[in-house]
């Protein structure tokens, strides 16, 4: 059991008792899975060692994306998936923000407003390629949305990973970015960002954009780009938080049933730094990041979509992608597990355990 999870799990009954009624459903659907996760509610298998005869059994995880026991296989997976599907061009790190005016409402309207900021992140990056004289070109990207700072403070933004270049209008031609450290005008693409966003948040939200200062629409708004070479090293950056959640285990120094200290990295002067939360303040935070039900970390825009294979195939035949074909992986053996009494892989499972009562 990691330290963060341990604190959780006991922090979680005082959660769930004391504010029955006031907790929102995604929270307490939370807080429920982490304390039941790798317990017997939710049951397990039986193992018995081939070669000592020992016994050793282990419960089921609850595969919750709040949950810091679950998701290492899962961004695993996405982090081999993604580099697969790599191409042979350069890429680059787009990282979108909404100004500090629009964080409230991001709170009131999480689901809306993270709708919003995906579509009209690739929005603006979609418009200004299309201009003739920038690129002339269909572009694509992968999104992940962040809502968390490195001090689990409220910061919504959304990083993309757009590949260097676009297919042409005609489909038979790609086109290729002018350099390989630079890709679009920023500042353009920033122009474009906000005047797309405030237009879909008056036509899909109009009181709420009426209640926004207007100093929200005349301020610049933050988007960064940085080249990323061949994307391999982003994508494993953003594997980290595409099935994890927003603080790992190891930035936890000490956790208490009153206090959580855990370390950061300055985002201006990249010096390390310690931050001190009380137990609920803490709680408060780690929450406010758990996804609304149904709601997507990450989404695939252009030729990138899942909906999208012929023109992806496209694209790859054009830039001249090596497919590489690769078998299967054999299955994984029943004795793969190491035994506890003599040390070695040969425990096979002989049974399953119940789910039992509730923690």
């Amino acid at each position: 059991m990691t330290a963060l999870a341990d604190w959780l799990a006991r922090q979680a009954p005082r959660w769930l008792a004391g504010r029955h009624g006031t907790l929102p459903p995604a929270h307490r659907r939370a807080l429920t899975a982490i304390l039941r996760c790798r317990t017997p509610a939710l049951g397990g298998r039986v193992y018995a060692c081939a070669d000592c005869s020992g016994h050793d059994y282990a419960y089921h995880s609850c595969h919750h994306r709040a949950c810091p026991r679950c998701g290492g296989q899962g961004a695993a997976a996405w982090t081999e998936a993604m580099q697969e599907k790599l191409l042979p061009v350069p890429y680059y790190f787009w990282t979108f923000t909404v100004p500090d005016t629009l964080r409230t409402a991001f709170a009131a309207e999480p689901a809306r407003l993270a709708d919003l900021l995906f579509a009209q992140a690739f929005g603006a990056l979609q418009q200004v390629a299309h201009r003739k004289n920038v690129l002339g070109a269909d572009i694509a990207a992968v999104a992940v949305l962040h809502t968390w700072g490195r001090q689990l403070q409220h910061h919504p933004h959304v990083h993309l990973i757009v590949p260097g270049g676009g297919l042409r209008p005609d489909g038979k031609r790609w086109q290729r970015c002018r350099s390989a450290d630079w890709f679009l005008p920023v500042k353009a693409v920033a122009a474009a960002f906000r005047r797309g966003f405030a237009e879909a948040l008056r036509a899909a939200a109009p009181a709420l954009h009426a209640a926004l200062p207007e100093r929200t629409w005349r301020a610049d708004w933050n988007v960064d780009v940085q080249a990323a070479g061949s994307g391999t090293e982003v994508v494993r950056y953003l594997a980290r938080y595409v099935k994890r959640t927003g603080i790992s285990d190891e930035r936890i120094i000490e956790a208490t049933d009153e206090t959580v200290r855990f370390s950061y990295t300055d985002s201006q002067t990249g010096e390390r730094g310690e931050v001190t939360l009380s137990a609920t303040e803490f709680m408060r935070r780690y929450l406010r990041h758990v996804p609304e039900p149904g709601q997507h970390r990450v989404r695939y825009f252009g030729w990138m979509h899942p909906a999208a294979k012929l023109r992806r195939m496209r694209v790859e035949t054009l830039l001249r992608k090596m497919i590489v074909v690769r078998a299967a992986p054999p299955p994984r053996p029943d004795w793969s597990r190491c035994c506890p009494h003599c040390g070695k892989f040969a425990l096979v499972c002989i049974g399953l355990l119940p789910r039992g009562p509730p923690p």
